[in-house]
């Protein structure tokens, strides 16, 4: 019959070596232990490794326990959504401005990998805006246009200062 006892099976229990045996001296609190800021020797054989491939050295985030999560830093910040958003107000209120001013940022998001909402709502309402306004700014300069060429018509042959009437409206000629 053989004998149970760890002793007589010429290894320790559960793959524990190098474990002092019940009766033999502990180490005492500081001895055989790192300093603040070293690295220990695992039973693994390399430094700072831990037994599930996680690298154990201080401040890497990687605890004593698996799935235990460490401090992830901080989170990346946007670049372009500070100009995202003042692209976004200068596309509501002078468009062809905030138009480019929400492309810039935009393409600065989109360099970080990132989206930018207000860049994007920018550029569309900068857009619309920009071609409404060219729109709006082509219609009056072509009722400008036609309300000059009335008046040059109708002061043609007249001497300067000579009043006429243009759609109803009492003018001088210049």
């Amino acid at each position: 019959m053989t004998d149970n006892t760890p002793e007589s099976q010429g290894s320790s229990p559960y793959g524990q070596q190098n474990q002092p045996q019940y009766g033999q001296n502990q180490p005492q609190y500081g001895q055989n232990q790192p300093q603040y800021g070293q690295q220990s020797t695992s039973p693994y054989g390399q430094q700072g490794q831990s037994p599930y491939g996680q690298q154990g050295q201080y401040g890497s985030g990687a605890g004593n326990y698996p799935g235990q999560q460490g401090y992830q830093g901080q989170t990346t910040v946007n670049p372009g959504r500070t100009l995202g958003i003042v692209g976004f107000i200068l596309a509501i209120l002078i468009a062809p401005v905030g138009l480019v001013v929400s492309i810039i940022a935009f393409v600065q998001s989109r360099k970080a990998k990132m989206g930018n909402g207000f860049a994007l709502a920018g550029i569309i309402i900068g857009a619309v805006f920009t071609i409404l306004g060219a729109i709006l700014i082509a219609v009056i300069a072509s009722f400008a246009a036609d309300l000059g060429q009335q008046l040059i018509d109708a002061c043609s042959g007249l001497p300067s200062g000579s009043p006429v009437t243009i759609q109803g409206q009492p003018t001088t000629c210049p």
